[in-house]
């Protein structure tokens, strides 16, 4: 942009140089030729602002572009903070939501996949089973499906994004206890509870 400047400016200078000279010259063919001369240069002076305009248009555009990339970023890294990929059942996978971090949302389950190409994408019901099997064949399984890359996995029929919820606050708040009672047995081992007289 800025070689398009300076030869833009290069130009007009040679122009203003022409245009001097011509006070000085007398002959009609002269003054015709110093007339394409400085045409021409006002031409290339005129090509490289229109090149150094559309080149500034070009960079403020990429700017504005990162710029907005910036912003889904650090919303995509806030968002996906709040979450964490928990073992659902049966092997399968899925990214929950931190207990205290619901803001107001239903309980749910991420599409791994999804959640890992910076997408959130949430893992339907589909009912029981997969296929034409049977009652009998499907057991008592349940399927969740991505509607975005139509990823899915069982879990048994009463697992749930509720019920998983329930236990992982249930987990949480019984580590949180077991930690508080192996804190209380070692505050009882001190040296100085242990003094003999």
């Amino acid at each position: 942009m800025i070689a398009e400047i300076s030869a833009g400016l290069n130009s007009l200078k040679a122009a203003k140089d022409i245009l001097q000279a011509l006070n000085g010259i007398q002959s009609a063919v002269a003054v015709n030729e110093v007339k394409f001369n400085l045409q021409s240069l006002l031409l290339n002076a005129q090509q490289g602002l229109f090149a150094a305009q559309e080149a500034e248009a070009t960079a403020a555009k990429r700017i504005a572009d990162l710029e907005q990339q910036i912003v889904r970023l650090k919303d995509w890294s806030a968002e996906k903070g709040r979450y964490q990929l928990r073992d659902v059942g049966r092997g399968s996978f899925a990214y929950v939501v931190k207990p205290g971090m619901e803001q107001g949302e239903p309980p749910h389950w991420l599409c791994t996949n999804c959640f890992d190409h910076g997408r959130k994408s949430f893992m339907q019901s589909k009912g029981n089973g997969v296929g034409n099997r049977t009652v009998a064949e499907r057991g008592l399984d349940k399927t969740y499906a991505c509607d975005s890359c139509k990823g899915s996995f069982q879990v048994g029929w009463s697992n749930n994004p509720e019920r998983d919820r329930e236990r992982m606050i249930a987990a949480a708040e019984e580590a949180a206890l077991n930690e508080e009672r192996m804190r209380d047995s070692t505050a009882g081992d001190s040296p100085s509870d242990n003094r003999s007289t």
